[in-house]
């Protein structure tokens, strides 16, 4: 079976933080994992050894990730710990793993329905961002990687965010709208519009080689508990298997997974 993906890292590669001498981009986030890895709060002395680095290098940068808010410092002790900023950056992903848990099973019985990759996304103010990937077992595999962004004109799953977008969230995309990834991408905006008012009454959108050649899209909005569409789910496939328009079965499979997603969310429930 081949699959369309990136390259996976070599086994020989070597772990993140056992360089040497770590970039300064790198640094930060080690100094981040040092910190999270141990009970309590650190001193600048007690980082830099446990790093292997020098005491003013460490301190520079402590310096830098304490004034952002990602740590905090002790006014008695000179000690640090987790910042408001790392806190929150936590819980984000945190409640980015629920959301992965609660999709996990039903991409599952979509992937068993239709036999083609699931990809399921949240609609960000940076695009819509690929999240999680359950390749389908099809004889061409489209496999797309976590964190692959697109923007909300040039995919399937940006025309149902626009869709059912509330007036906020339009503000906030309205950036968002011109991207031209493929000779078929719609970045004509009377176009896309009008596209946008049939997927708001049918309930489901496609994009046939529109963000890939050779690949199709169909995808169907995610609710949470307050109404608002913040997620979908989608099937992605080679253009041989998904064709434009897509079969029923393939719609029927997106927008009752989408369903399903969104009562796990609690979209519907009595209050």
């Amino acid at each position: 079976m081949s699959e369309e993906q990136a390259p996976t890292p070599q086994q020989d590669d070597p772990p993140a933080g056992r360089s040497d001498s770590p970039s300064p981009t790198l640094l930060p986030l080690l100094l981040l994992e040092t910190l999270l890895k141990g009970n309590g709060s650190w001193g600048v002395t007690e980082l830099a050894n446990a790093l292997g680095l020098p005491k003013a290098r460490v301190h520079r940068h402590v310096s830098n990730l304490r004034q952002a808010g990602f740590l905090s410092q002790n006014s008695g002790t000179r000690r640090y710990e987790p910042g408001w900023r790392l806190v929150l950056l936590g819980q984000h992903i945190e409640a980015r793993a629920q959301l992965v848990s609660l999709a996990k099973p039903v991409m599952r019985r979509m992937r068993d329905q239709v036999s083609q990759t699931i990809v399921f996304s949240q609609l960000t103010d940076a695009g819509v961002t690929v999240t999680e990937v359950l390749p389908g077992g099809s004889p061409i595999d489209v496999v797309l990687n976590p964190g692959t962004q697109f923007s909300y004109n040039s995919s399937a799953q940006g025309k149902v965010g626009l869709a059912f977008a509330s007036p906020d969230q339009l503000k906030q995309w309205g950036g968002l709208l011109d991207e031209q990834r493929t000779p078929s991408t719609v970045v004509d905006q009377d176009v896309l519009w009008q596209q946008i008012g049939t997927v708001r009454r049918r309930g489901w959108a496609s994009a046939p080689e529109e963000t890939y050649r050779g690949i199709n899209t169909v995808a169907a909005p995610v609710f949470s508990a307050d109404g608002g569409v913040i997620c979908t789910l989608a099937v992605v496939a080679s253009i041989h298997y998904l064709p434009d328009p897509p079969p029923h079965e393939v719609i029927t499979a997106v927008t009752t997974g989408a369903a399903e997603l969104s009562r796990e969310f609690g979209h519907g429930r009595p209050v």
